[in-house]
């Protein structure tokens, strides 16, 4: 499956989410999927999303590099395509501000501005390998690490929010305001703690949708946002998310 297949289709992801999650994916206009020699480009920092040392914090916080090293590949997951997308750390793009505060945790899990920040931060977008011009189903995916116990906080913060947000109204960088309902999605088995919920776009119910899933594992955090080509939200694939798991437990070892 076409690269350019994979990204035409990520664009059935609502707009805002999309935008916040992984900004600006690659294309080189080849074809074929990410594999784990793209993977370790993006680690050196020659995918243009400016790599950082591969040592890591002194603290033990994976850098940039060490999450492309540990992010799925083609090899991981077979029968599935990734692609990695370019992201910039010092972007203060892409920002969703939630009209309501106690919702505001939900919308920082794709704001590029989040109350609990961010240490480093990949993306990717992947869906199961087919020779059709879209796949079913396409998702979206943000593994980023967090200081010492802020990957606590973070999977805190939404199930919290879930308690009493069932909408809200999100204001982006550009001041585009998109109304929302939130719905509590299925339980996740994976990760040491995970959580989900439905997203959407009260003025498109059908293509603005997503299922946005947020695992910790450590002190890194895992959202995924999962679509289904023809519209609404999709389920995840909880096969991905374990090797994710897998992979990110092994590279905090």
């Amino acid at each position: 499956m076409r690269k350019t297949r994979l990204r035409l289709a990520a664009a059935v992801v609502p707009a805002v989410l999309l935008a916040a999650a992984c900004s600006g994916s690659s294309d080189d206009g080849k074809g074929g999927a990410t594999d784990s020699a793209s993977a370790s480009a993006s680690a050196n920092g020659s995918d243009g999303s400016g790599g950082s040392d591969d040592a890591g914090s002194t603290d033990g916080t994976l850098s940039k590099a060490q999450l492309a090293k540990a992010l799925i590949t083609q090899a991981d997951v077979p029968g599935w395509t990734v692609q990695v997308s370019q992201t910039d750390d010092s972007a203060g793009t892409a920002t969703l501000t939630a009209d309501k505060a106690d919702c505001q945790p939900l919308a920082d899990v794709t704001s590029s501005k989040p109350k609990i920040p961010r240490k480093a931060f990949i993306g990717a977008a992947f869906a199961r390998t087919t020779s059709g011009a879209t796949p079913d189903a396409i998702n979206q995916m943000l593994v980023a690490s967090h200081a010492p116990g802020d990957a606590q906080k973070v999977l805190a913060s939404v199930k919290t929010a879930l308690g009493t947000c069932t909408g809200f109204t999100a204001t982006d960088n550009t001041g585009t305001k998109t109304p929302f309902t939130i719905a509590k999605g299925p339980q996740v088995p994976t990760g040491d703690e995970a959580v989900s919920y439905v997203m959407t776009d009260t003025k498109d119910k059908k293509s603005g949708a997503a299922l946005v899933t947020v695992v910790r594992t450590g002190d890194t955090v895992t959202a995924y946002l999962s679509v289904k080509s023809a519209g609404g939200a999709g389920d995840l694939p909880i096969e991905v998310a374990r090797k994710q798991n897998e992979k990110l437990k092994a590279a905090q070892k």
